[in-house]
């Protein structure tokens, strides 16, 4: 099974389900996303006139058409991604357009020289790390002024991993009777962990101590836009009660996490 940094990569490095509808949110064929239309505001409120800005995880750059109809900035956007099949999309859908620049890499190790940003962000991607001390002092390597998270943060912390089949998922050969090895590890899978306040600030603290963090719990969405039934995916988000919860079982507790620096 091939992993990078402790990640499966069978989740995503030929699973074209969330791909297409990145990229059918890039080219404007569905809405944007509500995660995209809170950051737009979070960035706004910041007051930042032109800046330069990282998107860990970018997909195929569907966050930076939210942004340039949504922010009053002039924006240099950058995009990362460890997986080709979304860097390519995202360089042919935006190739025309200057102020917009996709590369290979990982949270973990992000290929530019330190402060070269003014804001990063990365949307729904720790919470899929085993080991965030290392994404997150890449983070903050990189960035001049600002790191903006959306991951999820309760009072406790929780290591939940999603195991893979190729019953129900296609792009993993692992079959349900071989789900876990003799060790009882889970041979195909993806994290899905939670977060507890304390333990973030302090990773946060102890890679730059005078940095001032704001966490706010993400209440900035539309059941109706979460649960569009055009945006076919293998699995996806609904909203039970006013929460997000993943698969009908996992509760998804979102907060966005402002770092300045």
């Amino acid at each position: 099974m091939k992993k990078t940094y402790s990640q499966c990569h069978d989740v995503s490095e030929k699973n074209t389900d969330y791909l297409n509808v990145s990229i059918k949110r890039s080219k404007g064929l569905l809405p944007d996303m509500e995660v995209a239309k809170a950051y737009s505001k979070i960035i706004s409120d910041l007051k930042i006139k032109d800046f330069s800005l990282l998107d860990v995880g970018c997909l195929t750059g569907h966050f930076y058409k939210t942004f340039n109809l949504k922010i009053k900035s002039n924006i240099n956007y950058y995009g990362i991604d460890p997986f080709k099949l979304h860097i390519n999309a995202a360089k042919e859908i935006w190739k025309k357009n200057k102020k917009v620049n996709f590369k290979l890499g990982w949270a973990q190790k992000i290929p530019f020289n330190k402060k070269k940003f003014d804001i990063v962000i990365c949307s729904n991607v720790l919470t899929h790390i085993p080991e965030i001390n290392t994404p997150l002092r890449e983070m903050i390597r990189v960035a001049k002024k600002y790191v903006i998270l959306r991951t999820p943060i309760h009072d406790k912390s929780y290591r939940i991993q999603m195991v893979l089949n190729s019953k129900w998922f296609k792009n993993t050969n692992i079959k349900p009777e071989n789900e876990f090895d003799l060790k009882g590890n889970p041979r195909a899978y993806e994290y899905y962990d939670v977060h507890s306040k304390d333990y973030l600030k302090s990773v946060i603290y102890k890679i730059h101590k005078r940095a001032k963090i704001k966490i706010i719990k993400d209440t900035f969405f539309s059941k109706k836009n979460i649960q569009n039934k055009k945006e076919k995916k293998s699995y996806g988000t609904k909203v039970i009660e006013g929460s997000q919860v993943y698969d009908n079982i996992l509760l998804l507790p979102h907060h966005f996490v402002i770092i300045k620096l």
